[in-house]
């Protein structure tokens, strides 16, 4: 391996300045994990985006789904930090606060399963209690984060977004679909209440920002609905005052799920409008027939103040938000992301 090494600066949303040394052969994500600073990160495959970020200089981009970054957008200097290699000295802005980057290792902890509900077709809730460690026994996450679970005496591990709000109960609440052919659907259709698991977490750099009163929108396909739930829960608990509306996009009636929660925000959180899109209905459904980016367009045409937007959703969702966001005059650090790309293992 080579000796050779350099030095790069790496600038946070909060304006932090961190200094990181890497060399050719390892990605800044294992570079930032050897020196104790975990940079947000999941797949570490560049497959799923969580490790987006900006980066000027002479470096290489090794493989990754052009789903979760196109051409375009790495040719402008976006990159994955888990297949960013340094050839020279990089500038990186990462799109999150200092606060989002875990020092030392990612905190483990013990859970008891305490509800599993089958919420929609192949979509079941779970509820678990955390076993207090070091802090406390509360449940402390930024809304949008997700936990790492680990099948009892396996090394599988898979991470599901909370959709609850932080709590001192130590409560964690997560929205999952279980998967044809899955190792770990095929566990979590076996759990029952009294199951224990190792969770790992709070992790990810997903979660509201702080741009003034803007109008939020949410858009949600599946069970990325999970965190735009906790974001907007945790905006109701604060009476934040951005007017906020959230597109739900499922194929199917039988997939809906959420809208005991949604229509509760409704009540809760002023100037808060919801609309489900069924992409494949039967014949009785009164809704939006489509996708959530239908609704999302037509509504950008209309603002009268432009939204940030954040989307939790499969790739192509993803990619094509922001081009919606782009074609109608809003830049890219107007749309905040969250991909997700399901595993069958």
């Amino acid at each position: 391996m080579s000796t050779t090494t350099w030095t790069h600066c790496l600038t946070t949303a909060d304006g932090a300045h961190l200094d990181l040394h890497s060399g050719p052969d390892e990605s800044i994500i294992e570079a930032a994990e050897q020196a104790g600073m975990l940079l947000p990160s999941s797949c570490r495959a560049g497959n799923c985006g969580a490790c987006h970020a900006h980066a000027t200089g002479d470096y290489a981009l090794g493989d990754h789904a052009r789903t979760v970054l196109d051409d375009d957008s790495a040719a402008c200097g976006d990159v994955l930090l888990c297949r960013t290699y340094a050839h020279g000295p990089l500038t990186i802005t990462l799109p999150y606060e200092q606060g989002r980057i875990i020092s030392g290792r990612i905190p483990e902890r013990t859970a008891t399963v305490t509800a599993v509900t089958q919420v929609a077709a192949d979509t079941i809730g779970l509820e678990l209690a955390l076993d207090p460690d070091q802090q406390g026994a509360g449940c402390e996450f930024d809304p949008g984060q997700f936990l790492e679970l680990t099948i009892p005496g396996t090394s599988t591990r898979r991470s599901y977004s909370l959709a609850n709000t932080p709590n001192w109960d130590g409560v964690a609440e997560l929205f999952i679909k279980l998967r044809e052919g899955g190792e770990f659907s095929r566990f979590l259709r076996r759990v029952t209440p009294g199951q224990r698991l190792t969770v790992r977490g709070p992790q990810g750099a997903f979660g509201i920002r702080d741009t003034g009163i803007r109008p939020r929108w949410f858009i949600a396909g599946g069970t990325g609905l999970s965190p735009l739930l906790s974001m907007l829960e945790r905006m109701a608990e604060w009476a934040e005052p951005h007017p906020s509306r959230l597109w739900f996009g499922v194929r199917t009636e039988a997939e809906i799920f959420g809208t005991d929660v949604m229509d509760a925000l409704t009540r809760q959180l002023p100037g808060f409008r919801y609309e489900i899109v069924v992409g494949h209905p039967s014949a009785s459904w009164r809704g939006r027939i489509g996708t959530p980016l239908d609704g999302l367009a037509e509504a950008l045409e209309e603002a009268p103040a432009a939204p940030d937007i954040y989307v939790c959703g499969p790739p192509g969702m993803v990619a094509a938000t922001r081009r919606i966001a782009r074609q109608a005059g809003l830049s890219d650090d107007r749309v905040v992301v969250e991909n997700f790309a399901p595993s069958a293992a």
